[in-house]
């Protein structure tokens, strides 16, 4: 029987920059163990050109890539994709699903990690961690603008009730006593009643909710899911924390009612665009903390990310139905 082909240019070291992935050794043990079961090309493609040749004839690609149709044309062989994260909105997933490719991501391991950064930002904006902190070094003591927000009993509204959303809302009813209201259209009531959570439109949860915490994947029907109209719902002492995906909301509204004075302040790990330009007004606002998409950032989810990963592969490798599929109608299992 013939070994399925497997590049795995997701497991191949990056040196030259910061990036989320295990250590060297980690990386060279799921290689060794990818090769036990496929034929593995480790090579790091460069450009478009090193990439169309690299996919040619390969089965699964294991790690994250920018996927459109031509990309696909090249990929005649695929059968499988493995993200090595939460997120796929690079992957033109309904062209995938036309050719019977499987979508895999990792969707579990790095809630965790993204719901301790979303009450990171919540913490520190309620009780202005960071703006005393710089203020402080600056040589400012005491300052009006010091008065906190007291979290416990307040509405937590969380959209997208997945498992960040989920693990976001036991936190904050569980730690401060929230009353938690939840929008998503795909969640069932028991699911909400898990957490503690009533579902209610996007509307109510705007109007009622102090903190709100966006939690859903960016794709055609999630993009500027918060713009002007929905940021106008909100109440004016509220804060809007977003650990999902930029394009979910509409920046340039956000930037404007956070300028207005329209909610109290925003906690924004994700962008429209990344990295965050220099000019960014957002830069220069006091009422907002940002951080540089590292949600997900901790030692120990990522390396669990990329043993899941792998562990994904083989699994489908070896003819069993793989986790975490994102178009299960395209398996052929």
């Amino acid at each position: 029987m013939l070994r399925k082909k497997v590049l795995a240019h997701g497991l191949v070291p990056v040196l030259d920059r910061w990036a989320e992935q295990p250590n060297a050794a980690v990386l060279k043990e799921l290689q060794e163990e990818l090769k036990m079961v496929a034929d593995v090309d480790v090579r790091r493609p460069a450009g478009p050109k090193e990439w169309a040749e690299a996919v040619r004839g390969v089965d699964v690609i294991a790690g994250g890539v920018m996927v459109d149709e031509g990309f696909l044309e090249a990929a005649d062989e695929l059968e499988m994709i493995q993200n090595f994260g939460i997120g796929y909105d690079r992957i033109d997933v309904p062209a995938c699903t036309r050719r019977g490719i499987i979508v895999c991501n990792v969707a579990e391991i790095y809630s965790e990690p993204v719901a301790q950064h979303t009450w990171a930002m919540i913490l520190d904006l309620t009780k202005h961690v960071t703006r005393a902190d710089r203020a402080m070094r600056a040589g400012t003591w005491q300052s009006e603008d010091w008065m906190g927000f007291q979290i416990w009993g307040k509405t937590l509204g969380v959209i997208g009730l997945g498992n960040n959303g989920g693990r976001i809302a036991l936190k904050g009813r569980a730690a401060f006593g929230m009353r938690i209201l939840a929008y998503d259209p795909f969640v069932l009531p028991a699911r909400a009643q898990l957490f503690g959570a009533e579902l209610v439109s996007l509307e109510r949860l705007l109007e009622e909710s102090d903190i709100v915490s966006v939690n859903v994947p960016l794709n055609p029907q999630t993009r500027h899911l918060i713009g002007e109209k929905e940021l106008s719902m909100m109440k004016k002492t509220a804060f809007l924390v977003n650990t999902s995906r930029g394009a979910v909301m509409d920046e340039a509204a956000l930037v404007e009612c956070l300028r207005e004075r329209g909610i109290r302040g925003a906690g924004l790990d994700v962008f429209e665009t990344e990295p965050l330009p220099p000019g960014s007004p957002l830069l220069e606002m006091e009422n907002v903390v940002l951080t540089p998409h590292i949600a997900s950032s901790t030692e120990e989810a990522i390396e669990e990310t990329y043993r899941g990963a792998v562990a994904n592969i083989i699994r489908y490798l070896k003819g069993l139905r793989p986790h975490w599929i994102i178009n299960p109608h395209a398996y052929q299992g």
